[in-house]
C-alpha cells in the first residue's frame, strides 16, 4: 500500500487540483490518502469531509491549529503504507503512475532514501528544482533513471524501511514552513542512504510568485518565523547548505 500525504491550509483552488489529479492517477494502487488541514478557514475543511465520505480511503485530519510542515511529521507518524508520498498543495498536476513508478525505485535500489519527482520548468517557474549541471544520472535495472544530487519537497516519497532506519521527521520550534526537506535529506545521507529526483517523471508544481498571487506575503511571513529570536533567515539557509554539502562529500555532518 502507499500512503499518500498531502498538507494544506487556505490555499482550496490549489488543495483541490491537487487532490483530482492524485486521484485521477492513482486509481490502479492500493492507497490511503491523508488529508490534513492546517486550521484552513477558506472552505478546505468542508471539501475535505465530503471527500472523505465519497473515497473510504481518504482520511482527514482537521488541525485546530497551523502547526506548519510539522504536520508533515505527523502524519508520517499515523501512515501506514509500505511507501509514503508528500505532496504540496500546489503541486496541481501529476503523471500517470507517479506512485508506482517511485515504489518501483526503492524496490530495486536499497541505497535510496529520499526520492522526488521530476519538475515541469517554464517561463514562470523552475518548479523549485535547481539547473540540470547540479544533478548526475543514475539508470536502474528497471529503466528507470534517477538524477542524484539535490532535492525538494514538493513531492516525494520514502519507503517504510528507509522511514524506520532514518527516524521520524524533526518536530521544530514555532511555525516553521520550510526546512524539513533539507534535514531529512541530511539524515539519509548520515545513513548511507541517498536522494535524487525520478527523472522525466514529470509534475507540474505551481511555486513562484507568478502562480501564487500572495507569494509574497507568505514568504515574508516564513521570514518573520525564521527570523524570531534575532536568527537572521539568509544565515541559516547558507548554513543549512554548507551542512549539506559536507556531508554529501564526506558522508559525516561535523
Amino acid at each position: 500500500m502507499v500512503s499518500i500525504l498531502i498538507i494544506t491550509h487556505n490555499r482550496l483552488d490549489y488543495f483541490r487540483k491537487c487532490l483530482e489529479s492524485v486521484l485521477k492517477t492513482t486509481e490502479k494502487i492500493d492507497k490511503e490518502i491523508i488529508l490534513w488541514d492546517n486550521a484552513s478557514d477558506d472552505g478546505t475543511k468542508d471539501y475535505i469531509l465530503k471527500m472523505s465520505e465519497d473515497y473510504d480511503f481518504i482520511k482527514p485530519v482537521l488541525n485546530e491549529t497551523n502547526i506548519g510542515v510539522n504536520a508533515k511529521g505527523k502524519a508520517f507518524e499515523i501512515s501506514k503504507g509500505e511507501f509514503i508520498a508528500c505532496l504540496d498543495d500546489d503541486v496541481i498536476e501529476l503523471p500517470d503512475e507517479w506512485a508506482e513508478k517511485m515504489a518501483e525505485a526503492f524496490k530495486s535500489e536499497p541505497e535510496l532514501g529520499y526520492l522526488a519527482l521530476d519538475v515541469i520548468q517554464n517561463e514562470h517557474t523552475t518548479g523549485a528544482k535547481l539547473s540540470e549541471e547540479n544533478y548526475k544520472e543514475k539508470i536502474l535495472d528497471n529503466g528507470l533513471i534517477l538524477q542524484t544530487g539535490p532535492v525538494g519537497g514538493w513531492c516525494f516519497m520514502v519507503s517504510r524501511r528507509v522511514y524506520n532506519i532514518v527516524g521520524k521527521f524533526r518536530q521544530a520550534k514555532g511555525r516553521i514552513f520550510f526546512g524539513e526537506d533539507g534535514d531529512y535529506v541530511i539524515r539519509c545521507r548520515l545513513k548511507g542512504l541517498y536522494s535524487a529526483i525520478l527523472k522525466d517523471v514529470k509534475c507540474f508544481h505551481a511555486t513562484g510568485p507568478y502562480y501564487n498571487k500572495n507569494y509574497e506575503k507568505i514568504f515574508e511571513s516564513k521570514m518573520k518565523d525564521f527570523n524570531s529570536g534575532n536568527i537572521d533567515a539568509h544565515t541559516v539557509k547558507v548554513k543549512a547548505r554548507q551542512i549539506i554539502n559536507k556531508v554529501i562529500k564526506t558522508g559525516k555532518r561535523k
